[in-house]
């Protein structure tokens, strides 16, 4: 690590350690020495706080904790490196009275700090805590989150939502309002959560409120982004995990996955690899087909990263990714069959595959931090519907039909980030970022019976480039109130070529647009200790156009008479947003709280044609206005209690007069309100063995799945629930779980495929009661 602001270079630290920070960090100040070699914590804490006025010690769950030194007694330092800690650093100092406990360092701001400092909404979960939440990828966050919603359509065809800013629970060509981010690689664009395993992962950041200034366009809603372990140049590790549970209704489920880690030249270069299988078993019967646990499934992946040193302050990181999902069919049930039953005339399968390859170039000095990173992506799914519902829309021959759609996208995307050094009184940040991407979609109905026929075909290719400069200025005007002003220029371009057949007759479409604009941030952050944070802030989220395609041949696109119009248009959101950031009973208690309100203009939305086919359109004007809050509570050294609430109002304003919708629908796709809460309970056996427990519930309101809710869109109103066990020693740990233990069936999301829409209540159910156990090694 090179000479830089110590603040900075502790920041530093506890990123490379893998260990969360607090304490004074004011009582710190000045600049650090340079740091090389292979260090202890201890000793790298030593040389790098020697002659500052403040002391580290580390608390028993490995924390660093940072106090100031007594008046004339400044930290010492110790020059052996690998030394034990010496007497002073462990000593009965002064207890603190400002004590972060489990707060992470988090990146999401493009540069390395502590959520509760930030002036922004902010929540970070870390990796080692996943496992025994039973968070296993995205859709398992939102339980633990607060105002995060996921659809429930399935394994890799979810839709992620956050803080009520909802453009409809359907998937198609306008952008996600959330983007999802690995590492420091977008790996969404309007495309469904690939759905990742969240394995070998250091840190999970959810940051809300759009985030258009740093991250661009589709960031309406927020960003989450899963952060991995790096390489470790130094030591050998690695870990195996097996479960195996029982789904009630259902049947076995299995899980298998591994992590290693290996420096290749010790100090310079290490790899890391991580591989996965799973299986789940379906719950779902079909009654017309005959068929058992239809919704069966599973997925496979596996993660490589390649890590070098080369030279002390700069570093290069290789990494590539691959996983597949595939499902035999849909989870949803039809309203008026058994608790599990529906009756379909085709199986709808699933397919989504995902894979990456990225290179980040990082290092700086003194003088600040600059980030290059360069990723491919390639992201293919495919999905069949039952189409037999709406086949009287194509043809006057009934029988039965199947709608497939495969959708393949491929973007390459780069940045490069330089950030000033955090211990000026002014600071600054600034990055350009380019993409290019290439969506080719291709979606025919074809009749099965009685005599196979295609009805509809339509090949679709859309390209999308996207260039922008961003840079985010912030000034300290007193030692205790910090402005930040930001600004982001982009230009985005666009083309969309289709050709529709049905039957004899055929359709052609071509056309570009582009669009330039600057979407700006400011933020006002009071800190009148190193307690308290309050904040101010309002910030600008955008999304581009885009072109309608599908529909039938003989559709109107003129949007003068109730038409569909071949065109949308990019939509706005601004956020206005209070909040504060609490450490209390001497850092025992964290608390995050705020007040919200969104305004949004010309929302896009994807919706279906009476013929279940999609397009997008521009429902009108919204707003939200909530409150959020999250806590975090150390009860004793033995219990541990976080809970998450978010309480909203989520409206459209205006209706487009062309589009069927009541002004009180609402935004479809969330509730007005949520609450959830963790317990943990941890306490030490014999010798280095530990005993774990943790308990979780969470309650979801109404809400509605499309703007003009019919009593057979709605869902939600249903609580779940997870308790788990655990004995855990440093080489082995064996755990034993329970989801959703009241076996509830409650409807999570009131849509199955969009050829039922309005024909038919869908349910789609929370998977029963499952029970299991995982075995861990590690060496």
């Amino acid at each position: 690590m090179p000479a830089q602001a110590t603040s900075e270079a502790l920041l530093q630290v506890a990123l490379q350690a893998g260990a969360s920070l607090g304490g004074e960090l004011d009582a710190c100040r000045g600049a650090s020495r340079a740091l090389n070699g292979r260090l202890t914590l201890e000793a790298a804490l030593n040389q790098l706080l020697a002659g500052q006025p403040c002391r580290f010690r580390l608390d028993s769950r490995g924390a660093i904790l940072i106090v100031a030194a007594p008046p004339g007694r400044p930290q010492p330092h110790t020059p052996p490196p690998l030394a034990p800690r010496p007497p002073v650093a462990a000593a009965a100092a002064p207890a603190p009275t400002t004590v972060a406990v489990g707060e992470l360092v988090v990146t999401a701001g493009r540069r390395a700090e502590l959520p509760g400092r930030t002036p922004y909404a902010i929540s970070a979960l870390r990796g080692s805590d996943l496992p025994r939440l039973g968070v296993t990828d995205i859709p398992a966050l939102a339980s633990l989150v607060a105002g995060m919603t996921v659809t429930n359509l399935g394994p890799g065809r979810d839709k992620v939502l956050l803080r009520g800013l909802s453009d409809g629970a359907y998937t198609g060509v306008t952008q996600s309002t959330v983007s999802l981010y690995l590492d420091d690689v977008p790996v969404t664009y309007n495309a469904p959560d690939p759905d990742l395993r969240l394995i070998d992962v250091d840190r999970v950041e959810v940051m809300r409120g759009p985030q258009g200034t740093l991250y661009g366009g589709g960031t309406m809603g927020g960003i989450v982004r899963v952060v991995t372990n790096r390489p470790d140049l130094d030591t050998y590790s690695g870990e195996a995990t097996a479960g195996l549970s029982y789904t009630l209704s259902g049947g076995i489920n299995t899980s298998l996955e591994a992590v290693a880690n290996m420096p290749v030249l010790p100090g310079r270069v290490a790899l890391r690899a991580a591989a996965y299988q799973e299986h789940w078993s379906g719950f779902i019967d079909d009654v017309n087909l005959g068929l058992k646990h239809v919704n069966s499934g599973g997925r496979d992946g596996a993660r490589l990263a390649v890590r070098a040193q080369v030279t002390d302050d700069w570093s290069v990181t290789l990494g590539g990714i691959h996983q597949s999902i595939n499902t035999d069919d849909t989870q949803y049930v039809l309203a008026g069959l058994g608790r599990l039953q529906r009756a379909n005339s085709v199986r709808e399968p699933h397919d989504n595959d995902f894979d990456e390859v990225s290179a980040t170039v990082e290092g700086g000095g003194r003088w600040g931090r600059v980030v290059f990173s360069l990723a491919r992506l390639l992201h293919h799914y495919d999905s069949r519907y039952d189409a037999t519902p709406a086949v009287g829309a194509f043809t006057d021959q009934p029988g039965a039909a199947a709608f497939d759609d495969s959708r393949r996208v491929d973007l390459l995307v780069s940045e490069l980030t330089l950030s000033s050094s955090p211990d000026e009184r002014w600071r600054w940040l600034a990055g350009a970022f380019a993409s290019s991407g290439r969506v080719d979609a291709q979606s025919t109905l074809d009749q099965l019976s009685p005599a196979p026929a295609q009805l509809y075909a339509e090949t679709r290719v859309d390209h999308i480039r996207e260039v922008a400069v961003y840079g985010e200025t912030a000034y300290d005007l007193t030692s205790r109130l910090n402005a930040v002003v930001g600004l982001r220029w982009f230009s985005f371009a666009f083309s969309t070529d289709s050709l529709v057949t049905q039957g004899p007759g055929s359709r052609t479409f071509s056309d570009s647009g582009e669009a330039n604009g600057f979407s700006p941030k400011f933020s006002l952050r009071y800190q009148p200790n190193g307690r308290t944070t309050y904040y101010v802030q309002a910030a600008e989220g955008y999304r581009p156009a885009g072109f309608n395609t599908a529909g039938p041949v003989g559709e109107t696109f003129d949007g003068s008479s109730g038409g569909l119009r071949r065109q949308f248009d990019a939509d706005e959101l601004w956020n206005y947003e209070v909040g504060a950031k609490l450490q209390l009973m001497d850092g025992r208690v964290q608390l995050r709280l705020a007040a919200f309100y969104a305004v949004w203009g010309a929302i896009q939305s994807d919706q279906y044609l009476p013929s279940g086919l999609p397009y997008a359109v521009n429902v009108g004007d919204g707003a939200n206005r909530g409150l959020e809050a999250e806590i975090d509570w150390r009860l004793s050294p033995a219990w541990r209690l976080r809970a998450a609430a978010l309480v909203d109002d989520p409206q459209l304003t205006r209706v487009n007069p062309n589009f069927q919708s009541k002004p009180d629908a609402g935004l479809p796709g969330v509730t007005s309100g949520s609450v959830s809460a963790a317990l943990s309970y941890r306490r030490p056996l014999t010798g280095s063995l530990e005993f774990r427990a943790d308990a979780e519930a969470a309650y979801l309101g109404h809400s509605n799945v499309a703007f003009a809710p019919q009593s057979s869109s709605q869902s939600g109103g249903y609580a779940t629930a997870r308790i788990s066990v655990a004995l855990e020693a440093p080489h082995w740990a064996v755990s034993a779980f329970v989801d959703n233990p009241a076996n509830s069936s409650a409807n999570t999301f009131a849509f199955g495929n969009p050829f039922r829409i309005g024909r038919q209540k869908v349910i789609t159910p929370l998977r029963p009661l499952t029970a299991g156990v995982n075995l861990t090694m590690r060496f």
